[in-house]
């Protein structure tokens, strides 16, 4: 039994502690990524009355929003896996559980392929829809609210993420 905040999960099975922890972080996330990203795309944009999306335009808010997301969350759930102690105890997943876990242990490699992996992700659906429907700007405001939940969810998303990649073994027992 790992002495700390949570209990050693039985069964290969993530008890309700854990979810109870990851729920919470997810959802303060969610709120900061909101607020924050909310924020500056309001500083960004204060200006104008539309914005373009245009692929270039797509790619580089995807890029940066990404990089903000990954690089912001990373070091406060590394800290708080640590101030919980909750690194390493669950068991390895399946290989990607496992890569990941390894990878997440090394924060600078992990942001940066992490950015580079989701904002490919979701550059190609987001692109090809403004591309398909012919849209080449928006209204501010109508941007400004899908940049904020869009922020939110991704944030949210991204913790549950990490804590989980921390929390998993990184070697089979």
């Amino acid at each position: 039994m790992r002495v700390g905040v949570f209990r050693q999960p039985r069964d290969n099975v993530v008890n309700e502690e854990v979810k109870g922890y990851l729920r919470v972080s997810a959802v303060m996330s969610a709120a900061f990524n909101f607020f924050i990203n909310g924020m500056i795309a309001a500083l960004e944009y204060r200006k104008t009355d539309f914005v373009p999306t245009n692929i270039v335009s797509i790619a580089i808010d995807l890029g940066v929003t990404c990089l903000m997301i990954f690089a912001i969350t990373t070091p406060f759930c590394k800290s708080s896996l640590r101030q919980t102690k909750t690194i390493g105890i669950l068991p390895a997943g399946g290989r990607v559980v496992r890569a990941g876990s390894r990878l997440y242990r090394r924060p600078v490699w992990f942001v940066v392929l992490m950015t580079l992996l989701f904002a490919l992700i979701l550059y190609v659906p987001t692109a090809s829809i403004f591309l398909i429907v012919g849209v080449y700007e928006i209204p501010f405001w109508v941007y400004l609210v899908l940049k904020c939940v869009f922020c939110a969810a991704f944030g949210g998303f991204i913790t549950v993420m990490e804590l989980y990649a921390g929390m998993c073994k990184t070697e089979m027992e």
